[in-house]
């Protein structure tokens, strides 16, 4: 007599209790949380600016563990200041650590040499006794579950500061790969990203070139007569800058520059694009904005110029500067160089009437009809 064939049910039981059920559920798992990741790099290697990865990467992280906070160390290849990047409960926040954490643990994680660790959360109970410095109050109150260390090609860069979840449950194995799979990326992106920026920023100042700036103002143009929108540019230059040179020397007049730099970047949005033109010239585009706004940002400018409190051989230094500005809209035949020249002549009319004022070119009707002609200046 013929053996009975064991059933479907039979056969689906025989498979079950072998565990090869759960672990076909695993490999399905495992392939969602790797296709996650490849997705999740797709959209972060796009990316050009760090501060667009950071968040990207925050938002995600957020999505997914829901820390209780962040921190992002991140040291610019030219030596620059160090940038620190800080998020509490899902947002950024003004908090800040000191500087030495990041000299620390670089430290620590160059002293391994092991660059496989690019990427990798070290458990920071795991690393914290091993550490030959002191640790920061700070750092010990963030109370850090992880530490991500990203390596290039002089070394660490940049250190990655990770909490526990706000839920307090532990991060799972699945959970730790998407990390460094992810982190690992971030690595790369991040370092092409701060090398752009060395490309386009001059080393004085580390605000936008002149050509970098030309190009923005060439797309802005495209932008303004596309969608009907109105942007501004704004030329800023410092009054008898000659005179710190001269009485002082060229290392004050260094000094002056720098200033001045922060005090536009901290001025204007973060989308709003601030270029040294070359001696004591600044230029601002300023994007989506209308003919108000643009002379109370000029004003702004101005005011916070004249709070510059600079000290040179126990002197207080009197600091202004004159502006001009210039509106882009959507008219036909506007050029980066007819642009460039009208907000000069509204800056050299304010140099001669009084100098540390605000003035904001207007085109007449001739002048508008010139441009509908076609009739501008050459490109130089």
């Amino acid at each position: 007599m013929a053996e009975a064939k064991p059933s479907v049910l039979d056969q689906y039981n025989d498979f079950q209790n072998s565990g090869l059920l759960y672990r076909v559920e695993d490999l399905k798992q495992e392939n969602r949380d790797l296709n996650r990741a490849i997705e999740d790099i797709a959209h972060l290697v796009s990316y050009t600016h760090v501060e667009t990865m950071i968040n990207y990467l925050v938002k995600m992280l957020n999505n997914y563990f829901i820390p209780q906070s962040m921190c992002f160390f991140v040291q610019p290849p030219r030596g620059g200041a160090l940038r620190q990047y800080f998020y509490t409960n899902l947002k950024p926040s003004e908090t800040r650590l000191s500087e030495r954490n990041f000299k620390i643990l670089k430290a620590y994680f160059e002293a391994l040499n092991i660059t496989s660790t690019n990427g990798f959360a070290h458990p920071f109970d795991s690393i914290k006794d091993f550490i030959t410095d002191i640790i920061p109050q700070d750092l010990l109150d963030l109370n850090p579950k992880y530490i991500i260390p990203l390596f290039g090609i002089g070394g660490v860069f940049s250190i990655v500061l990770l909490s526990e979840k706000a839920t307090e449950q532990a991060y799972s194995f699945s959970e730790l790969s998407y990390i460094h799979r992810i982190f690992s990326v971030l690595s790369v992106t991040m370092q092409n990203g701060l090398h752009y920026e060395v490309s386009i920023t001059e080393p004085k100042t580390g605000l936008y070139t002149y050509d970098y700036f030309k190009t923005r103002v060439e797309e802005c143009i495209s932008t303004c007569r596309r969608y009907n929108r109105t942007a501004a540019m704004m030329i800023i230059d410092i009054d008898f800058f000659k005179h710190f040179n001269d009485t002082y020397g060229h290392l004050c007049g260094d000094k002056v520059l720098v200033a001045l730099a922060k005090t536009l970047k901290h001025t204007v949005r973060d989308n709003d694009c601030v270029a040294r033109f070359g001696g004591e010239e600044f230029s601002i585009l300023l994007t989506e904005c209308d003919p108000k706004y643009v002379f109370d940002v000029c004003e702004r400018i101005r005011k916070e110029i004249e709070k510059i409190a600079l000290i040179e051989k126990a002197v207080p230094l009197k600091i202004t500067a004159s502006i001009g500005a210039f509106l882009i809209d959507n008219k036909r035949g506007l050029t980066p160089t007819y642009i460039f020249k009208k907000a000069d002549d509204a800056l050299y009319f304010s140099k001669q009437h009084g100098r540390n004022r605000s003035t904001i070119y207007k085109l007449g009707l001739l002048e508008a009809a010139e441009l509908l002609l076609g009739n501008i200046p050459e490109e130089s």
